[in-house]
C-alpha cells in the first residue's frame, strides 16, 4: 500500500510541483494541491416539493490550491513570549497541546459537478464546472511511521463558469438556468491520510463529503447538489 501511495504521488503533476517546491523560501507559508474526482448526487424537487426520479451520480474532475495553516498555535514560539495568552497557554499544556493540532485551509477549487439521467425513455445529461472559494478547519492526528489522520470540517462558495445540458440530441446552456446560476454555498466534511516523505514534502489521500445548504421554499422547484470527492495531494512544508 505504502508503495502505491508513493507511485501516484511522484507521477503526473508532482514532478513539476516538486521544481516549483525547490524554488519556494523556507519562510514561506504552507500550501497544498488536490486532484482527483468529485461523484455527484443530484437532488431535484418540483414546485409541489415530490423528488424527482431518474438522476443518477455522475463524475467530473477537481483541483485545488489551498493556503494551509499547520497549526493554530505554535508552542515553542509561545514559551519565549510572556504575553498574556503565551502565560494562560503554560500553565494549560493541555489546551496548548489541542491547538498545536488544529489546522486550518483557505483556497480555491474547481470542480465539475455532473449527472445523468432518464424519464420517459428520454435520456439526458448534466456538465457543469465550479471555481469557488473553500475553507477546511481540522485536528491533525499524528500516527506512527510519519503518518497523520487530519480530520477536517468544510464550508465552500461556488459559482458555474460554463455548464451544458444535453437534452433528446440539443444542448441547453445551464449558465444562464437560475438553479445553476446561483451560488451554491456548501458544507460537509472530509478527511486526510497523510504520509511525510521529507522536511519540505508531505502527500496524501483525501475524500470529502458537502452538500449544498439551500432552502426549499414552498411554491418554488430547487435543485441540490451532493458532490463526494476523492483525491491525491501534496503539502509543500516550511
Amino acid at each position: 500500500m505504502y508503495s502505491l501511495f508513493k507511485n501516484l504521488l511522484t507521477r503526473g503533476f508532482v514532478p513539476i510541483l516538486l521544481c516549483v517546491c525547490n524554488t519556494i523560501p523556507t519562510h514561506a507559508q504552507q500550501f497544498k494541491l488536490t486532484q482527483g474526482i468529485a461523484i455527484t448526487q443530484f437532488n431535484y424537487q418540483n414546485e409541489q416539493g415530490q423528488n424527482i426520479q431518474g438522476l443518477k451520480s455522475g463524475s467530473g474532475l477537481a483541483f485545488g490550491l489551498a493556503f494551509h495553516k499547520s497549526n493554530l498555535v505554535d508552542s515553542a514560539k509561545y514559551k519565549l513570549e510572556q504575553t498574556p495568552f503565551a502565560i494562560y497557554l503554560g500553565q494549560n499544556p493541555t489546551v496548548a497541546k489541542m491547538l498545536s493540532l488544529i489546522n486550518y485551509d483557505l483556497g480555491i477549487q474547481f470542480t465539475q459537478l455532473n449527472a445523468v439521467g432518464d424519464i420517459q425513455n428520454n435520456a439526458f445529461s448534466y456538465q457543469t464546472d465550479y471555481i469557488g472559494i473553500q475553507g477546511k478547519l481540522g485536528i491533525r492526528i499524528p500516527l506512527p511511521a510519519k503518518f497523520s489522520l487530519n480530520l477536517q470540517g468544510i464550508a465552500s462558495v461556488n459559482k458555474i463558469i460554463h455548464g451544458n445540458q444535453l437534452l433528446i440530441n440539443r444542448y441547453i446552456d445551464l449558465s444562464e438556468d437560475t438553479q445553476f446560476a446561483q451560488v451554491k454555498i456548501m458544507a460537509g466534511y472530509g478527511a486526510e491520510f497523510e504520509r511525510r516523505f521529507s522536511e519540505k514534502v508531505a502527500g496524501f489521500f483525501a475524500y470529502q463529503q458537502t452538500q449544498t445548504l439551500n432552502s426549499n421554499p414552498v411554491g418554488k422547484s430547487t435543485l441540490n447538489f451532493k458532490p463526494a470527492m476523492f483525491s491525491v495531494g501534496i503539502r509543500f512544508l516550511n
